[in-house]
């Protein structure tokens, strides 16, 4: 979902109206996922899911914003979690649902699977979270050590690891 200059880049499956909706949340640290979500017509809810289920988005027109569809995401996860899986349901919304979606509960193992679907929501949550112009302007502000920007964010040093295309070291954990 990214171009190799680091921009992102709307793919032709993503709906133009819809990724208009979205870029002007994306220029300040930490990206509003809710006011995206928001902008998307998608009311976003918290509730307690289970250990395994980080996320659900079902389309719920009594519960749902203007879109139908909601994004209950498991408040028992860290903060950071519950921000990429936000991010990550959006990117269902976007890329995936069709007229005979109702829902779709992300937990570990379905996140885990090698499939196309997954690994778009999850380049898609990462193009949200933590866009390229915006890791940029971080860097040119002196924020060049993976923790703090991770900070700044707001995602998990792992993710950003990833996004950036580093070998992830849980050392940065502690």
């Amino acid at each position: 979902m990214t171009q190799s200059n680091g921009t992102a880049k709307a793919p032709s499956n993503r709906r133009q109206g819809e990724w208009s909706a979205i870029r002007p949340f994306l220029d300040k640290a930490p990206v509003d996922v809710g006011k995206v979500a928001e902008s998307l017509g998608i009311k976003v809810l918290q509730s307690r899911l289970g250990p395994r289920i980080s996320g659900i988005l079902r389309r719920d027109p009594g519960q749902g914003a203007r879109s139908g569809y909601v994004i209950i995401v498991n408040d028992a996860h860290p903060y950071n979690r519950q921000r990429f899986t936000v991010a990550h349901e959006l990117g269902h919304f976007v890329l995936h649902r069709s007229d005979d979606f109702t829902e779709l509960a992300d937990d570990e193992f379905y996140r885990a699977l090698p499939g196309p679907l997954e690994r778009e929501a999850n380049e898609f949550a990462a193009d949200i979270l933590m866009p390229w112009a915006l890791i940029n302007a971080l860097m040119a502000e002196g924020c060049n050590e993976l923790p703090g920007m991770a900070d700044r964010l707001k995602v998990s040093r792992q993710a950003l690891a990833v996004r950036l295309g580093l070998t992830y070291d849980q050392d940065w954990e502690n």
